[in-house]
């Protein structure tokens, strides 16, 4: 089976992420934005290919590196992480939902069922659908926050992780409920089917 199209995005934001969260740890918040900065183009890059990921985490991370001389820079840049983290994924999941393209859980049900049972249609657009909602949610709560009116960064971030995962863990159950049919549906399972659906040929 090919490479999942999502490798080369993983093999350069990963590493870029680690250094992020190394730079957090010890203080350097000029250097830790400026690999968010360039961890979050990677994954955003309009490319499959590794020379043109990389291209745009150097691009980015070099634009960053510029903002921050600005006072106050690097600070703003950290504030507007979350935002640009939930905006990413609101767009990842809420592209899919457009006229004549698969919702994107959809898609990765087909990836692991390997024909889509149809009374799952239904059920993985709406779930989609959900997905797009909550992290545009939290995005919302994200310029509240930057804007002084919404919850402290530190408390909204931990929250926007902890129900992320609560969220993801919670459907599975509920799955299966559901459509017990089906066989097992865990957290495990779904995270195989993500995988090879970006491996599949008409992977966007």
């Amino acid at each position: 089976m090919a490479l999942p199209r999502l490798a080369p995005r993983l093999a350069i934001s990963l590493p870029l992420s680690g250094l992020f969260l190394a730079a957090k740890v010890a203080g350097l918040d000029t250097a830790a934005a400026v690999l968010a900065i360039a961890a979050i183009a990677a994954m955003a890059a309009p490319t499959t290919r590794a020379a043109g990921i990389a291209a745009m985490a150097l691009l980015a991370g070099a634009a960053a590196a510029l903002w921050i001389g600005r006072p106050g820079g690097a600070g703003l840049l950290l504030g507007a992480m979350p935002l640009a983290g939930n905006l990413l994924l609101a767009w990842h999941f809420g592209a899919t939902l457009r006229p004549g393209h698969e919702p994107l859980i959809t898609r990765y049900t087909r990836a692991e069922q390997g024909l889509l049972p149809p009374e799952l249609a239904g059920y993985t657009r709406r779930l989609t659908w959900l997905w797009t909602l909550f992290f545009l949610a939290f995005a919302a709560a994200n310029l509240l926050t930057l804007a002084g009116l919404g919850p402290a960064p530190g408390p909204s971030a931990v929250a926007n992780i902890v129900l992320s995962a609560l969220f993801f863990l919670g459907e599975h159950p509920v799955r299966r409920a559901l459509f017990p049919g089906l066989g097992p549906a865990t957290p495990l399972s779904t995270l195989r089917a993500i995988w090879r659906a970006d491996a599949m040929p008409d992977a966007r």
